[in-house]
């Protein structure tokens, strides 16, 4: 549990912007037989803010919020819990590397336009495979039986983001794209080399399609042969939107972007 929520804040900041300051909130919807089976569990609401080479993160879903912070001048990204207190502090020496799944990711313009709360935003085709072997927990935890089971399943993703160049917020979610590969900040937390990990596959997909992704919506499917890839067949695809509801460049407080004195400092 622990590595995929630090998993999940750092592939969240890696979509984030940087230098002025910004505020982007994302919440998500599903559709489909896999989304009904949910009931009421809430999805997630994301809360981006953007100052200078810092970046903060808060994910907010079932009555937990994760949130992190990442400093790209310091090279580090902080994952702050407060049920505990605690802040874990990440840094590409300070400890083992975040195991990230392998990915492949394709995304290019399709030509297609439209406007959304106001904003002209162009259509960007993106598709995305990853093996379910990859994502599951290591170690002896996991019985061999059931990571054969998984060997052969793999997730696909294909749908559409449309994309605003030119709003509010846009040339900063650019700039962090090209900041971080840069960096290699996120490639080192994930244990791989620059421009070979699949953190930097996502973030090379954002920067060929700049600005500010209004509206992502994603249908997943799962393919493969074997029992465990026929049950989860069963349940049929299931989509996922994406969508931006706010943005706002009204001035942040910096310490907003710094450990809370009440909390332990953690290094991992």
């Amino acid at each position: 549990m622990r590595n995929a929520l630090v998993t999940a804040a750092i592939v969240a900041m890696s979509l984030v912007g940087l230098r002025a300051d910004v505020t982007v909130v994302q919440t998500m919807t599903m559709e489909g037989a896999a989304a009904a089976a949910l009931g009421g569990a809430m999805l997630p609401r994301i809360t981006m803010h953007i100052k200078g080479q810092k970046a903060r993160s808060d994910i907010e879903m079932n009555g937990q919020t994760i949130s992190s912070i990442a400093d790209i001048k310091a090279r580090q990204i902080v994952l702050l819990n407060s049920a505990n207190k605690t802040a874990m502090v990440m840094t590409p020496n300070s400890g083992p590397a975040v195991p990230m799944p392998e990915i492949d990711v394709t995304m290019k313009p399709t030509g297609k336009s439209q406007t959304i709360d106001g904003q002209t935003c162009d259509e960007h085709a993106m598709a995305l495979t990853l093996n379910m072997s990859d994502v599951m927990p290591q170690g002896a935890q996991v019985p061999p039986e059931a990571a054969a089971m998984m060997a052969d399943v793999k997730m696909v993703m294909k749908g559409s983001i449309w994309i605003a160049k030119a709003a509010p917020g846009a040339s900063e979610f650019a700039a962090f794209n090209k900041a971080a590969l840069e960096s290699n900040l996120f490639a080192a937390l994930s244990g791989a080399a620059s421009g070979a990990g699949p953190l930097d596959k996502l973030m090379k997909a954002g920067a060929a399609s700049p600005g500010l992704p209004y509206l992502t919506e994603m249908t997943m499917e799962f393919q493969g042969g074997g029992p465990m890839a026929e049950a989860m067949q069963q349940m049929g695809p299931m989509k996922m939107i994406q969508k931006i509801s706010s943005v706002s460049t009204a001035p942040l407080a910096d310490d907003l972007f710094t450990i809370p004195a009440d909390y332990k400092v953690e290094k991992q």
